[in-house]
């Protein structure tokens, strides 16, 4: 991959994953930022948390949308490599939104666009670490952090390329680390477990009384 091709590739991948649709979607239904409520996280699982389910499904269309965008100007330009190099942008920009301030959400669900989208094997046993994680503990963060931490291993497995590997381990790390506060509250038993209803309702409640209920 030419350098060119690699600025272009990170530079799409990034303001693609600056779309940040949990903010726009509560902004633009509700004229609200989702990040004063709940647990400030401009994510999937905040938004089915604070905005309900009809909301969150646009939230979830938008983001696998940017993420399958990305990963296919990386696939056309660069080919494997490229895919890989476009996730990890796709993900930089989730997590530190060009449009809103660099504080967006934790990259899972765009990340496991990527991931599907790059090898079906590797998504699937994400997935499945991902499944009993939260089967077994209804820890979403638990889930998501298995998840990454398999990647790695997996595409060292299938793959013996030390570039990928080590792309890899980045992007894992990087998702691990803002889910970092998650960590000390599982550790501290005291992280919010998985509910199909939705605790919170942003169009009943202020930032303030959300910040009482923390």
């Amino acid at each position: 991959m030419t350098i060119t091709r690699f600025v272009i590739i990170a530079l799409c991948a990034y303001l693609l994953g600056s779309l940040s649709f949990a903010i726009i979607v509560s902004k633009v239904t509700m004229g609200r930022d989702i990040r004063d409520y709940g647990s400030g996280n401009a994510g999937l699982t905040n938004a089915y948390r604070t905005m309900g389910a009809a909301r969150t499904l646009f939230v979830l269309l938008g983001d696998i949308a940017k993420g399958a965008a990305a990963v296919s100007i990386g696939m056309l330009l660069a080919g494997p490599l490229g895919k890989l190099v476009s996730g990890i942008f796709v993900i930089l920009g989730h997590m530190f939104p060009l449009y809103f301030g660099f504080r967006g959400g934790k990259g899972v669900l765009v990340g496991a666009v990527m991931l599907a989208l790059f090898d079906w094997r590797i998504f699937l046993i994400a997935f499945a670490l991902f499944f009993i994680s939260v089967a077994a503990t209804r820890w979403i963060s638990l889930g998501s952090i298995m998840g990454a931490i398999s990647f790695p291993i997996t595409i060292t497995i299938f793959y013996h390329d030390p570039v990928l590997s080590a792309m890899a381990f980045g992007m894992a790390a990087a998702v691990i680390f803002m889910h970092r506060s998650n960590i000390m509250r599982m550790i501290h038993g005291q992280e919010n477990k998985f509910s199909f209803r939705s605790k919170k309702n942003i169009e009943r409640s202020t930032p303030e009384e959300e910040e009482n209920a923390k």
